[in-house]
């Protein structure tokens, strides 16, 4: 029986070659596209090409020639971005190129090549939580020791569940995105319309903070790695943008390789979906009880320096994953202090 093809942009990033490897081991053929430019993609290029039925095709999603290059898929998983604010802010036309351009040419191969392929070849979109605008930063808090959280009680509002695909990704003169939230915002609203219009199987995942194995992390994008990495292998130091009491749920890697699999293989009840995938509220840190954990884990201790807020940060950020669970009975199974003990023990016996 013949494998079936996926097409991974973005591949050797860190969710690609998660993504990759639970292919792999479900019985996929994976073509790994990606354009190798961010730092770290290259050791994960190491590993997937001594991995059996994966394939590498250096290239860009801004061309479309590349994808030429490529053999026909039966389906696509675009990674392929610019993963964070500070480079959108440095260099917006690059941002917009790669997650807005990129995600376009990835639908146009999409809907060219699902009639020589004799069917619809599905899109499984990457997207963020920062397709919301800053006004999540309106929702009434309560400040805690360590943490924000929600203040539901009394505030006339309900967020216990936290962020759902409803919330409004409008901005206005009061409320703003960053350049990434925008371009990854249009990305977002061309895989519906490309779905509408042309009828291409598409499915969009605003992701929040994903962490695990194969993460490259920099304060400016991977923070839990980054973290990891400076308290229990580096010298300690840490920047701090704002009080540390920002929280995010967390989601491992490799529940959410398992769940884009999923989806691709249950795309009938998820074509034209939008979905916010995090840890939920079960799986929330800070940015200070994430650096506990790590200390107490490791032995080691952070020395932090505090910075001035970043603009557009979301002081709380927690996704309502309750769509996922009715319609596919998805939902992580390792818990932050599961998964970031998973990885100062690797990091510990493989190096970094």
């Amino acid at each position: 029986m013949k494998k079936q093809t996926i097409l991974c942009t973005g591949g050797c990033g860190f969710i690609g070659t998660n993504i990759t490897l639970e292919a792999v081991k479900r019985g996929y053929r994976v073509i790994v596209m990606d354009s190798l430019i961010r730092r770290g993609t290259e050791e994960n290029l190491k590993l997937l090409q001594k991995t059996d039925n994966v394939e590498i095709l250096r290239g860009d999603v801004r061309n479309m020639h590349d994808f030429e290059r490529s053999p026909l898929p039966d389906a696509i998983i675009n990674l392929a971005a610019n993963p964070g604010i500070p480079w959108s802010v440095l260099w917006p036309v690059y941002d917009f190129e790669v997650n807005a351009r990129g995600a376009i040419n990835v639908l146009e191969y999409s809907r060219i090549m699902s009639k020589q392929v004799g069917h619809k070849i599905p899109v499984i979109q990457a997207s963020t939580n920062k397709v919301y605008p800053d006004s999540i930063n309106d929702i009434p808090l309560e400040e805690k020791e360590t943490r924000y959280s929600y203040k539901n009680e009394g505030s006339g509002v309900d967020f216990q569940n936290g962020i759902s695909e409803d919330f409004p990704i409008d901005a206005s003169d009061k409320y703003h995105h960053s350049p990434y939230g925008a371009s990854k915002l249009a990305a977002d609203q061309y895989c519906l319309e490309y779905n509408r219009q042309f009828g291409v199987p598409v499915v969009v995942n605003r992701m929040s903070c994903i962490y695990g194995y194969h993460q490259k992390g920099v304060a400016d994008q991977g923070w839990i790695d980054h973290f990891v990495r400076q308290v229990a292998f580096g010298n300690g130091k840490l920047d701090i943008f704002g009080d540390g009491k920002q929280v995010r749920d967390m989601l491992w890697g490799g529940d959410v390789a398992k769940l884009y699999l999923d989806e691709l293989e249950n795309i009938d009840k998820v074509n034209g979906k939008v979905f916010n995938v995090g840890g939920d509220n079960d799986n929330t840190l800070s940015l200070i009880e994430s650096i506990v954990i790590i200390e107490n884990l490791s032995g080691k201790k952070a020395i932090l320096t505090h910075k001035d807020w970043r603009p557009a940060d979301q002081k709380v950020y927690i996704s309502d994953t309750r769509k996922l669970k009715e319609i596919l009975g998805w939902q992580p199974t390792i818990t932050p202090a599961q998964g970031v003990g998973r990885m100062i023990r690797r990091y510990k016996k493989e190096g970094l």
